[in-house]
Formats: structure tokens, sequence, C-alpha cells
């Protein structure tokens, strides 16, 4: 479903752009460090997308610990296992020839994720290593992805709507398919994201879909979600995009719901990926600091106990930040 992309020409950006980024790091250092990671492009989609895949690699490794010796799955294994790889996930130090990969593959998913939402979503259902899709995986996946996330939320939804645990791709596709036909949301700005990349390196929509692309030129195909196409239908083989042009008084969405479901437990609901982002940015990298402002919080029986602890406990935090806007969220929903 990829005919509208030039995909060479998306490699041969994403190969000169990351050589690019990745020069202005290593020519003053000899790895990059987690935090290094999480700052080092504007656009924060391509940060989180390299945790996350440094982090899955990472995972594999773990679940390979076999050993006729030892039994890995005793309870007190486990649990020293994940406060190890807790540990470990503060300490992250990538050499440059480890890096690039991992920058390189960040860089094309948040391109696709951008100009062909369709594209990047139909390949996360289609993972070679695996024929079926599993919801936890999916839920786990969505903390990652901030950029027409929607979609993904509203998949989930549908997944869940049926009963489902584990899914096949066959269903997964037909599903994601509902998706793009029946929501509501308009996608990200392609031209915001256009003037971002090319600070770095040029970019344009001809880079992306090919020299036959123009900015004002009718649709060729309707399987990208691009601002100027329009969506009406979906039929065999084709999958319809998202108009820009709203109503202003929409419906609640399935992301909508699930962003407003109550929560127990602050602490339970926070990813890996997350804890070492709220420890490093908000929590000056202090795990006691950190430890000791969820307990607090998760104790909390009112939000206005919990907006006075805040306040006074942390009133240098930027409440425009995405951290801030992710922790506060949690927080709401422990609340509500």
């Amino acid at each position: 479903m990829e005919n509208n992309l030039n995909n060479k020409g998306i490699e041969d950006y994403c190969n000169r752009f990351c050589e690019i980024v990745v020069s202005q790091h290593f020519n003053n250092n000899q790895t990059i460090s987690g935090k290094e990671i999480l700052e080092l492009q504007e656009i924060r989609q391509i940060n989180l997308f390299v945790i996350k895949y440094l982090l899955s690699e990472w995972t594999k490794e773990v679940a390979r610990l076999k050993s006729p010796y030892f039994n890995y799955d005793a309870p007190e294994a486990k649990v020293a296992l994940k406060e190890f790889m807790n540990i470990l996930s503060r300490h992250i130090s990538v050499e440059k020839k480890y890096f690039m990969p991992l920058l390189k593959q960040a860089t094309r998913d948040t391109l696709l994720l951008i100009f062909s939402p369709y594209d990047y979503y139909m390949h996360l259902i289609h993972d070679p290593e695996q024929q079926e899709l599993s919801l936890k995986e999916l839920k786990r996946m969505s903390k990652y992805v901030k950029i027409n996330n929607n979609l993904l939320q509203a998949l989930i939804g549908k997944i869940e709507d049926q009963g489902y645990q584990r899914i096949s791709e066959e269903k997964a596709g037909k599903l994601l398919n509902e998706v793009f036909q029946n929501i509501q949301e308009s996608p990200a700005d392609t031209d915001e994201y256009i003037e971002i990349f090319s600070r770095t390196l040029p970019l344009s929509e001809a880079i992306v879909y090919g020299e036959s692309s123009k900015v004002n030129a009718p649709a060729q195909t309707t399987n990208s979600l691009s601002r100027e196409r329009p969506v009406n239908e979906i039929t065999e083989g084709t999958v319809s995009t998202i108009n820009d042009k709203h109503s202003a008084e929409q419906k609640p969405t399935i992301a909508d719901s699930h962003r407003n479901q109550k929560i127990e437990s602050i602490r339970r609901h926070i990813s890996i990926n997350q804890r070492f982002m709220f420890i490093n940015t908000l929590f000056y990298g202090d795990e006691e600091t950190y430890n000791r402002a969820i307990d607090y919080l998760d104790n909390c029986e009112d939000k206005r106990s919990a907006s006075l602890y805040l306040a006074s406990e942390y009133p240098e935090w930027d409440k425009e930040s995405e951290e801030v806007g992710e922790f506060m969220e949690l927080l709401e929903k422990r609340l509500s």
C-alpha cells in the first residue's frame, strides 16, 4: 500500500538527515546517553522511537536468558530482573556505529507516521516476527507514538470492544480500515513538520511522494493522511484519507474515552520509557525524589491536594512541556 510514497527519496533523505544529526552530537562525544537521546531532536517523536527500538532490542536480549541451572521464572528472580532493567534504563550509553541504525529507523518511521500513517500502522500490524498482534503490546506501543496517536487509540478501542487479547493480522487490518473510514479528528499538520525537518535538512512533499507530487495537485491515491486529500469512502485496495475541515462540534471518539479512563495507580501505569523520561526531566534525575512524589500522589484523595503538592514542590515545571502534560494526564486519570 505504498505506491504513492517515494521510498528511495525517503531513504536518501533519512541517510543525509541522520548523518547531520549524528555528526553534530558525536563530533564532541564518544557515546550518547538516554537523556541526550530524549533531547536530540526538536521532533520528539524521533527521540521516542529511538528509545523504543533500543529498549525493544534489550527486552529481546533479556527474554533470551535461559539456563538449565537457574529458574529465571521464580518470583524473586523476576522482581530482581525488573529492577535491574529499571537501573540499566537510567544508564543508556550508545556508540555512534550502534546509534546510527536506530536513528535512521526512527526518522523513517516518523516520516511515515506524519505523511502516510496508514502505511505506518499497516507495517506495525504486519510484523514479520509474529503472526498475531497482542493487545498489551499495542498499548505499550501507544506510549511511544505522539503523532497521529488517535488512530492507534481508536484501533486499540475496537480490538477491546470485540474482546480480543490477541488478534490476527487480517482481522487487525480490517479494523484499521474501519478506523480510517470513521475517524473524525484531523491528522497532524504536515507543513509544520516539513518546516521543523527543514531546519536540519530541507524537506518537501516532492521528496516524500516523488517529483510528480504537488501541494495543490489532486490526490492520486487515498492511502496517506494528507490535509489536502478528502475522506469519504474506502474501497477494496484503497484507504480513504481524513478531511482537514471537520465541523467544530465533533462527537467524542474512542480515543477520547480511553484517554479519560480512570486508573487506580499512577505507578502501575507508567511505562519504562515514561519512568525514565519523568525521572530525568521532571525529578532532577533523582529516583528517590520521583518515588516519593509518586507515592504521595497515589495516596491523594482529590485533585486539590495533588495540585497543591505539585505547586509547592515543583513550581518550576513547564506546564506547556509534553513531559508535564503526560504526567498530568496520568494524574487526571487517577483522580477522575
